[in-house]
């Protein structure tokens, strides 16, 4: 084995690019390195020599240990020499400086945050046409929030509009969604603290057409919405304390009594000033509602809402003010309201909703809807605001009949060692009804679970 003060030396003497790798594998990282990451910091910027021959030359001079994980190659330092060589910084002040200098703190950054330091190539599903959205994640990296041990998913297409997230109950999808928002905005949204854990959470995306990666949310990221399960309660006009209190862009997504921005206030008051915005909500809002005939203003003082006749499209009911509505449409008014709203005050010189751009998270895509609106609201989100990227959780099948054609399909997965997992599913779901998607590892049904629990003769089953 070389001595500490030899591998100090051999260090040095590499190239800028080669220090910094390994200055990061021999200090920084306690878990293996993917043959991937050292890949990632190398290539491109080195002619000589090849990747390979200093992996080589580093396995023969056992400062690597080569392991098999699957197809997977994965090279570490061992424990011993990265100790010597923080002991032997330790005991070198002037030499730790001066790699500081040189270097900064990047070598002593996070595990998760070096797994995505250098930006990665744009991925694509139509490489004819690679043209991606103004805001799309690439590549996530989790380590130690809630139950996430360490996860991390990369080569997202840049050009997927959603991205849906399943799983079982309790395997973590409500999680993988809140480490997404703190990766985004930090722990804090205003002043409502997110988590105390000592979590690491990066995310490289493409932020209005440029690469960004962001660390707890430095640097910010300012085009993003988000929500929880429950999206029906929407903020009082008198209730002022609630904006600030239950109403910051994730609370609904921490919190089960998060209280969403009041699109009916906004409309009274684009409609008494005469802004354009009113009738470019109110359009939206019936594009999404197809089955309401009008919204309209009463008095000049409170909105109400006129639904069509369902046999006859030309009788409509008597009008009804929001608490009355059904809680699909509540559903549906409340998020999309709430939606533009924070649009708006994220871009102020946008008037057209076709024209936002951002992300927005969504915990139970599929709840208060009949399977008819279930297999509607994708769809219908992706018209209304072609650019931005979904990325929405869901128990339901349906929703995925309307997948756009560039879908990504994440899974969760948990068990007492790894903890909570993220993958990507790599399935072609144009051809697949409901029944086969169950059965898909999508959801993971087998024969028997599919299967109607009285039915005595399979021979009977229709399919």
């Amino acid at each position: 084995m070389l001595s500490i003060q030899s591998i100090y030396s051999l260090i040095e003497r590499a190239n800028p690019v080669a220090r910094r790798l390994l200055w990061v594998v021999t200090l920084t990282l306690t878990s293996p390195v993917p043959f991937w990451l050292l890949k990632k910091i190398w290539l491109g910027e080195v002619e000589s020599p090849p990747l390979d021959a200093l992996l080589l030359e580093l396995t023969k001079l056992t400062l690597l240990q080569k392991d098999s994980d699957g197809e997977q190659v994965i090279y570490r330092f061992e424990s011993k020499v990265r100790e010597a060589c923080q002991i032997w910084m330790n005991e070198h002040p002037a030499e730790k400086a001066q790699i500081e200098n040189r270097y900064g703190q990047w070598y002593l950054m996070p595990v998760a945050h070096q797994l995505i330091n250098a930006p990665s190539e744009d991925m694509f599903f139509d490489q004819t046409l690679q043209q991606s959205l103004p805001c799309a994640i690439k590549q996530i990296s989790i380590e130690n929030y809630q139950g996430i041990i360490k996860t991390s998913l990369t080569g997202i297409p840049v050009d997927s509009q959603w991205l849906f997230l399943t799983g079982e109950n309790s395997f973590g999808k409500t999680g993988v969604l809140q480490a997404i928002a703190i990766g985004l905005l930090g722990k804090q949204d205003k002043n409502k603290i997110l988590t105390d854990e000592d979590c690491q959470i990066s995310i490289e995306l493409k932020n209005l057409g440029d690469n960004q990666i962001t660390h707890l949310g430095d640097p910010s990221f300012t085009h993003l919405v988000a929500y929880g399960s429950s999206r029906l309660q929407i903020q009082h006009k008198t209730a002022q304390n609630d904006i600030s209190e239950k109403s910051t862009t994730t609370y609904s997504l921490f919190n089960t009594d998060g209280i969403l921005l009041n699109i009916e206030y906004e409309l009274l008051l684009w409609y008494l000033t005469q802004n354009p915005k009113y009738e470019m909500l109110k359009g939206t809002l019936l594009t999404l509602l197809p089955k309401m005939a009008d919204i309209q203003i009463k008095d000049n003082s409170e909105v109400i809402y006129i639904e069509r006749d369902s046999k006859d499209n030309h009788e409509v009911y008597k009008p009804m003010p929001f608490d009355k509505l059904a809680a699909g449409y509540k559903s549906i008014i409340a998020m999309i309201g709430d939606m533009l709203i924070r649009f708006y005050q994220q871009q102020p010189d946008i008037l057209k909703p076709q024209d936002f751009s951002g992300l927005v998270l969504i915990d139970e895509l599929d709840l208060h809807f009949h399977p008819k609106w279930q297999r509607k609201w994708p769809l219908l989100l992706s018209q209304i605001f072609p650019k931005v990227q979904f990325i929405a959780s869901t128990h339901s099948v349906i929703p995925f009949l309307a997948a756009p054609e560039k879908s990504v399909f994440l899974k969760v997965t948990r068990d007492k060692v790894a903890g909570i997992q993220l993958e990507q599913i790599q399935i072609d779901i144009k051809n697949l009804l409901p029944n086969s998607l169950l059965t898909s590892p999508l959801f993971d049904l087998d024969g028997v679970d599919i299967k109607q629990e009285n039915n005595q003769n399979l021979s009977n089953i229709r399919t």
